[in-house]
């Protein structure tokens, strides 16, 4: 390990360990929440186990697989535990530092994950996918006090480091290497659910259980579709709640390897599709990024080993119409191909789900057909991690455009806000529903859909927005309950979320259009693959319902053209006005729009006043 500017203790290549450090144990004096959120006082009965204090249970178990090769769950815990002792030493004893890493999709990010916690400290993951300008910001925001990359990524970071006087430590590959598995000795495949060993003397890590009770452990940005970023603050306790409730709801267990193609700068990929695995034993397949051709590879057990077989995948809507795409044009001419793709993902994956994004219609019922799997929607987001799911059992409860019901741990309403007639700065709100795990119930019928502005709560729910004190008293309603800022609808006892208030939800002559139940219909046209709808400023309807889409390879379509295709399946003040056609919708690594940048590109001041 090398610090840029200054030496350090240096971790010589090929070290094996013999004596591994040891990490120093400090006292936790509770301080003033950073947030500006009163941090919550704990019984000392209200213990929360960081991930890394479960790996010594499993040992020598494959925790990992990623391009290099396999980690054991002891490997990564020694390796996490020697650069602990590192980052001790560089921050001189401090605690609750932000540590803003930034490492590929490999071990690295676990074992830097990991020895940050043992070490006490608040991650800022980043994201090799960000410019240069986003990562300053994230860094500059979060106040880190240390930057921590690779070899390989190390020049993304060395400006900004220099330029803000930040200290760089770039890690060799040692640190990984040293948490690889030397041989495969016992067959995966043989082994039923994990039988926890007994940790040895010399596996502590960390600090007293008092500071991972009550201490915040990430920083993690949102999008910034809507505003300018923020970072959103998640304790331990957080996470540990949203990791016991996706385990119950899901069934996680030791017996799961999933793989892993998600970015990890996000819940999705962060806690989902990593630390879900990590924390009962399970295994995690990691690929660099997302590629169609790898994960058809991995889905079918390509020139694999058995033992090596994933069972759990969880993408993206890009990521299934990516694995659509690939089938058409590989796989579909084939008919005993079809047969033999359809029977592997059947009876050998037993989940796949998709989030960060409204799935479309047209992929959930196309990937049913190829795969048999009803893909599990759900609902989540930075602050509240998930929030609602379709259920595990049975898959024909899932239907598309859907996310199911409350998870475990967690309580949601919708709340249906008015002006006061009165008093235009009065706000009325009301509660039409509230649920959890166990139902939900409809508190208002008067006639009118349950329709409104979705509300969460519960220990998942983070615990302020970093040094936004305002901002994060304005999100939050009385009693903690979170407002997502999504608006969301419950019926036939499931809730589907509209689209994001703020953008997604258009206002055109008196009525209310969700941008995402157009876009689900446009989808459905056969020459249009991908599209986006928002709307336009418009002095006459307030706003007019703009399209941009994207059609088949040779396909041309007209606005009249969509305009009378729609005429059966939305009804007249939400059929677009304005349509235009791009090769590329942009999107983010999650397949997210920032529509306000889109509006700005696509249609300028002067067009979009003209556009008809």
């Amino acid at each position: 390990m090398v610090l840029l500017g200054r030496p350090l203790l240096l971790i010589p290549k090929g070290l094996r360990y013999v004596s591994p450090l040891p990490c120093r144990l400090h006292l936790y004096a509770p301080c003033a929440s950073p947030t500006g959120v009163k941090t919550k006082t704990t019984s000392p009965k209200a213990i929360v186990t960081p991930i890394f204090r479960n790996a010594p249970l499993f040992g020598d178990r494959t925790a990992l697989r990623d391009r290099h090769g396999y980690y054991t769950y002891m490997g990564l815990f020694l390796s996490s535990r020697q650069l602990a002792h590192q980052i001790t030493e560089v921050l001189k004893g401090k605690e609750q530092q932000r540590v803003a890493f930034l490492c590929p999709n490999d071990a690295s990010y676990v074992i830097t994950q990991w020895a940050c916690w043992m070490s006490g400290q608040i991650v800022v993951p980043l994201s090799p996918l960000h410019p240069e300008s986003s990562l300053k910001y994230f860094i500059t925001d979060s106040d880190a006090s240390l930057l921590l990359t690779t070899n390989e990524l190390a020049p993304q970071l060395a400006g900004i480091a220099q330029s803000s006087g930040r200290q760089l430590v770039v890690l060799d590959d040692a640190l990984r290497t040293l948490a690889m598995k030397p041989e495969i000795k016992v067959d995966p495949s043989q082994v039923d659910l994990v039988q926890p060993a007994e940790p040895s003397s010399d596996v502590n890590a960390g600090l007293v259980d008092e500071f991972y009770a009550d201490s915040n452990a990430m920083i993690i940005y949102t999008s910034g579709t809507t505003s300018n970023p923020k970072g959103v603050v998640l304790s331990y306790r957080n996470l540990d709640a949203q990791i016991q409730s996706l385990i119950e709801a899901w069934n996680i267990t030791s017996k799961d390897n999933i793989l892993h193609t998600l970015p990890l700068h996000h819940i999705h990929g962060i806690v989902n599709g990593m630390m879900c695995p990590l924390t009962v034993g399970g295994r995690c397949t990691m690929l660099p990024n997302f590629s169609s051709s790898q994960v058809w590879s991995q889905l079918l057990a390509i020139r694999m080993k058995a033992a090596d077989r994933v069972n759990v995948f969880m993408g993206v809507p890009t990521s299934y119409v990516k694995l659509l795409e690939e089938y058409e044009l590989i796989f579909s001419k084939n008919e005993k191909m079809r047969e033999y793709i359809k029977k592997i993902l059947s009876e050998k994956i037993r989940l796949m789900t998709s989030g960060s994004a409204p799935l479309p219609t047209t992929v959930f019922e196309g990937w049913e057909k190829i795969s048999g799997h009803r893909l599990l929607e759900r609902f989540g987001m930075s602050e509240v991690g998930m929030a609602l799911s379709n259920p595990l059992n049975p898959p024909s409860e899932r239907r598309p455009g859907f996310v199911g019901t409350p998870l475990p741990g967690n309580k949601v309403r919708i709340v249906r806000t008015e002006k006061s007639e009165q008093n235009l700065n009065e706000v009325k709100e009301e509660v039409l529903c509230e649920g959890d795990m166990n139902g939900t119930k409809v508190l208002v019928n008067d006639g009118e859909p349950t329709i409104g502005h979705l509300h969460v709560k519960g220990p998942n729910v983070f615990e302020g927005y970093w040094r936004k004190p305002e901002t994060t008293t304005k999100e939050f309603a009385a009693d903690r309950w979170f407002k997502t800022g999504d608006t969301a609808q419950y019926v036939d006892g499931s809730y589907k979320i509209l689209g994001r208030t703020s953008i997604d939800i258009l206002k055109t002559g008196g009525y209310k259009v969700s941008a995402v139940e157009v876009e689900t219909a446009l989808l459905s046209h056969p020459d249009i693959i991908d599209c986006s709808v928002v709307g336009l400023p418009d002095a006459t309807w307030g706003q007019k319902v703009a399209a941009v889409v994207v059609t088949r390879p040779g396909a041309e379509i007209l606005l009249s053209q969509v305009r009378e295709w729609s005429r059966d399946k939305l009804p007249p003040y939400a059929i677009p006005t304005v349509l235009r056609v791009l090769d590329k919708i942009p999107r983010n690594a999650l397949g997210k729009v920032n529509k306000a940048n889109m509006v700005k590109e696509v249609f300028p001041i002067s067009d979009s006043k003209s556009a008809q």
